[in-house]
């Protein structure tokens, strides 16, 4: 099954992006608007209407609505004293672009549209440039993946936020180029080696201890019986972050036995747990796995250790 991403805002019309820019600006009753404004109340993304104009000016001038008169003069010096005012309030020398986001008065991107960089924008404001290549691609994926899960379908770029996203759609693009060439690079990420039924075999370790002169607990031996009268498995126990993405969407991000979601609930906390037992010879694979919510899953170990004490 290969995961495919679903294309967002690309070939949406001129005059749709603008009847949303009027549309807004009407609810505001304003004549004109800021991208966060519009961001707060638009239908699609800011960015992709700077993107589709090549500025936020030209986008006000193509709808018909006032341009700001100096903004960009007012506005720096604005955006400059809320940035150092978050870093006095984290005590810091440097402010990320998400602790920006869950702490300013305005969205990080602005800063964005402003100064060209996030670390152009923390330079003009006297502090220390932000080091966000620490980040590895395998944590911005794995942070995809739960904000995925949390909504039930794939995320639009406003959403990456906190609470709940622990990284901006900003930092997405800043690394991936744009927002939508980092969901490309997540979902060629997930679709790459997902084992499948028909995976090579793969031999599993079963060293035999006794051979070294050493008496085997008795644990250990039974765990290993166990895998050798179920035959030589095939695949690995643990499930990869591909596996349980892909598995998830297969069940529509829902427990298969009760049908919760965080979607609707954001208590539940769902799993993704073995069909036919990894020790009883089930194996790690797409066919295999089904979504469980903590709940269920729990109630399924403990039926199954009440079985096995029978």
């Amino acid at each position: 099954m290969k995961f495919e991403l679903n294309l967002q805002h690309r070939n949406i019309p001129d005059e749709v992006l603008i009847k949303d820019l009027q549309r807004v600006a009407r609810k505001l009753n304003k004549k004109s608007i800021t991208q966060d404004e519009y961001s707060a109340h638009g239908q699609y993304n800011a960015s992709t209407i700077v993107r589709r104009f090549k500025t936020w000016r030209n986008s006000i001038e193509s709808a018909g609505l006032e341009k700001h008169v100096s903004l960009k003069v007012v506005a720096e010096e604005i955006l400059l004293e809320d940035l150092r005012r978050v870093a006095s309030v984290l005590q810091k020398q440097s402010v990320t672009r998400e602790q920006y986001d869950e702490l300013g008065h305005h969205a990080s991107n602005t800063y964005e549209h402003h100064f060209n960089t996030w670390n152009n924008a923390l330079e003009k404001a006297g502090l220390q440039k932000n080091l966000e290549r620490n980040i590895r691609d395998e944590q911005l994926f794995e942070n995809l993946e739960e904000v995925w899960i949390t909504l039930g379908r794939q995320p639009k770029n406003i959403e990456m936020r906190r609470p709940l996203s622990k990284y901006s759609n900003v930092t997405y693009g800043a690394r991936f180029g744009s927002w939508n060439k980092a969901l490309e690079k997540f979902i060629e990420y997930v679709n790459t080696d997902v084992p499948r039924a028909s995976t090579p075999l793969v031999v599993a370790n079963t060293n035999n201890m006794a051979a070294n002169g050493r008496k085997e607990p008795e644990s250990t031996n039974q765990s290993r019986q166990s895998t050798i009268k179920s035959g030589t498995h095939k695949t690995k126990r643990e499930i990869s972050l591909r596996l349980r993405f892909l598995v998830m969407r297969r069940d529509t991000f829902k427990c298969k036995n009760c049908g919760r979601s965080p979607a609707t609930d954001q208590t539940i906390v769902l799993h993704v747990d073995h069909i036919k037992a990894w020790a009883n010879g089930g194996e790690t694979v797409l066919e295999n796995l089904q979504t469980l919510c903590s709940k269920c899953n729990i109630g399924k170990s403990n039926l199954a250790n009440e079985l096995s004490e029978k």
